[in-house]
């Protein structure tokens, strides 16, 4: 079942959380300003992969840093609950 834009950023915004071990993210937080570097966006990969059904590139997470971002460009590709 594909998952919509809206739950696609709620999950970002946990795997933001657990990836840079901060305790709140907003859907327009940007990655590398909240800490994150392209060591910790590799880590992400498998994270968003294992919840969303989907494996981002690295790259996608620098040209869509914010949750939101990534979840629009991401929502076309049949994300599905894991």
């Amino acid at each position: 079942m594909a998952m919509n834009e809206s739950a696609i950023t709620s999950a970002l915004i946990d795997l933001w959380q657990e990836a840079l071990g901060v305790d709140a993210v907003d859907a327009d937080d940007d990655f590398f300003d909240l800490g994150g570097n392209s060591i910790t966006a590799i880590r992400l990969i498998p994270l968003i992969t294992e919840r969303l059904g989907v494996e981002p590139g690295v790259a996608d997470i620098f040209e869509n840093p914010t949750p939101r971002s990534l979840a629009d460009a991401l929502a076309g590709t049949g994300i599905r609950s894991a």
